[in-house]
């Protein structure tokens, strides 16, 4: 296969990589692409993935990734959100958010279901 590339296109933001890197390749949309601010977005595939990361930010543009690799290529997905002390795992159809000893456990569902109720938890949370 053969391919030919008339110019280039700059994004608008440069995409960092907070702690990852691409070892060989990691396909995306342009929209994704155009769209995101740090490395690890461009591997979100589910709404729930998408739709935390989107609530989250909300909050703090500091938040951090636990990949299951170190390589965004490689990895095969999120395995937990970090946002100063609060931990956000999303496992077993459950979203676990932790802060110190203290956790809450809710169905994934309400994720997309009942995203306020979801957002008002974490905020809980933070205080």
């Amino acid at each position: 296969m053969k391919f030919e590339i008339e110019s280039w296109h700059f994004l608008k933001n440069i995409v960092r990589p907070v702690g990852y890197g691409i070892s060989v390749y990691t396909m995306t949309t342009l929209n994704t692409l155009q769209e995101a601010k740090e490395l690890p977005e461009l591997f979100m595939k589910s709404k729930e993935e998408i739709t935390l990361w989107r609530m989250l930010r909300r909050l703090s543009n500091r938040i951090r990734f636990d990949l299951d690799d170190r390589y965004l290529d490689k990895a095969s997905k999120i395995e937990a959100y970090r946002m100063k002390d609060i931990v956000i795992k999303l496992a077993d159809h459950q979203l676990v958010i932790a802060k110190g000893g203290k956790s809450k456990t809710l169905p994934m569902d309400d994720l997309l279901k009942q995203p306020s109720m979801v957002f008002k938890e974490i905020l809980r949370m933070m205080d």
